[in-house]
């Protein structure tokens, strides 16, 4: 199904949108409307995220926000064991006018996370024969809640893949501040991990399953079946099941070799610089549909220019937060001065993020090998660096280790790209000889 045209821009808008459409090589009415309303989103949960790490460091002891960390950081590499590639597929379903696939994919995505209830049950009798009651307990919510979170998540997949930029950043400021308020009510009369673990699961399902509620609603998807979209699910599920481990894997080795106060320290030097990351998103969410809408080889005419343009805006951003840092701590966590210096050097981090411009564009034109690459070398890289540099060096031996981490998944993404396009170039020529 062809996407109508995006609605040109007029007057003053237009005189200042077009000759950077010349240098960008870049739809600037399309990054400006749909950008703005995804920045929102982003913002939205920055400013949730931001919110939340005050509180953290005003409210609870070091000790108890560093378990909480540590349960949420396993929480989320339990969800490797869900279809996690199961919202890019239905977003991709969706943009070809396949809505039938958001309405097939909940008690899909419902009952192929059981196996996180499994692990967790399984992880939680460990802890409990260890003596150690309060990770035990939290994997009993963790098994019980989890399998219902990965559902909750994919209403955004049904508005990106629609384009419904404004909808998405609504009901993703709904989605990122119902949650954070009701963690920080919760943790402001109460200082236990399990409470809070608990708290922000049970919000996050609730507020999630309400907005797809509302979708069915108000917005009628239609019953136009995708055959191929569980498959991709599976696929993509496949690919980010090291990558989702890799994600927070630095939580767990952090709190193993060190413990929990410094896995609270490591958590907010990393907070802010991760939530700038975060803004970035969009970027990625408005390229989907047109990859998905335009040929490989036309992509790849103007993809290094826009790739290496981005890297350099993110260089810029990562001096400014560095130089800015000292100022966001005192002011914000006056407590944890000590992560300063971390936090600076892990600013570096946001220079190599423009990988996932690359990873979006071989999931739209479904790279399967090149993507099974990726998601296999990066996160094995990433864990492996970790759990060596934190161990020898603390601290700061994590935070290098995620910024090589990710100067690795850069440059490895960069030359997928470029050979998945030598690959379709044979392939086609192929083609048109045996034509």
């Amino acid at each position: 199904m062809p996407s109508a045209p995006n609605p040109q821009p007029k007057g003053p808008l237009a005189a200042v949108l077009r000759p950077l459409e010349r240098y960008s090589k870049t739809d600037m009415s399309y990054l400006t409307k749909g950008g703005f309303w995804l920045t929102v989103d982003e913002a939205s949960g920055a400013i949730a995220g931001l919110l939340l790490s005050v509180a953290f460091a005003h409210f609870l002891p070091k000790e108890v926000y560093g378990t909480y960390r540590y349960l949420i950081a396993l929480f989320w590499i339990f969800t490797a064991f869900t279809m996690t590639g199961l919202p890019s597929a239905v977003s991709r379903a969706v943009a070809q006018g396949r809505e039938g696939a958001f309405r097939s994919s909940f008690g899909f995505s419902v009952r192929w996370a059981l196996p996180l209830s499994v692990v967790a049950l399984g992880t939680s009798a460990y802890y409990f024969l260890q003596g150690n009651s309060d990770i035990g307990f939290g994997l009993l919510i963790i098994a019980g809640l989890g399998p219902l979170m990965q559902a909750a998540y994919l209403w955004s997949a049904f508005f990106a893949g629609k384009k419904k930029f404004k909808s998405l950043a609504m009901y993703g400021a709904v989605f990122a501040f119902v949650p954070a308020l009701t963690l920080l009510a919760t943790m402001y009369s109460v200082h236990n991990p399990l409470v809070l673990l608990f708290s922000y699961l049970a919000s996050t399902v609730l507020v999630g399953l309400l907005i797809s509620f509302s979708i069915f609603r108000h917005e009628r998807p239609n019953t136009v079946p995708d055959p191929e979209c569980r498959n991709l699910g599976w696929h993509f599920s496949a690919m980010n099941l090291l990558g989702t481990i890799a994600q927070q894997i630095d939580k767990i080795v952090v709190f193993h070799y060190l413990g929990a106060v410094q896995l609270a320290v490591y958590a907010l030097a990393t907070a802010l610089p991760e939530q700038v990351k975060n803004v970035f998103g969009s970027v990625s969410t408005l390229a989907l549909p047109k990859f998905i809408a335009r040929p490989y080889a036309e992509i790849q005419k103007t993809f290094w220019y826009r790739l290496w343009g981005f890297t350099g805006l993110l260089t810029v951003v990562a001096i400014a937060y560095a130089l800015l840092a000292p100022f966001a701590f005192a002011l914000f966590f006056p407590a944890y001065g000590e992560a300063v210096l971390y936090s600076q050097v892990f600013a570096l981090s946001l220079i190599p993020i423009g990988n996932t411009i690359s990873i979006t564009l071989l999931q739209a034109h479904k790279a399967k090998r090149e993507l099974y690459i990726f998601n296999v070398l990066s996160p094995v890289f990433q864990i492996g660096s970790l759990i060596v540099l934190t161990s020898m060096y603390g601290l700061m031996g994590a935070v290098v280790a995620r910024i090589v981490a990710r100067v690795l998944s850069f440059a490895l993404s960069a030359i997928l790209v470029r050979l998945y396009g030598i690959r379709e170039a044979r392939e086609l020529l192929a083609e048109q000889v045996s034509v």
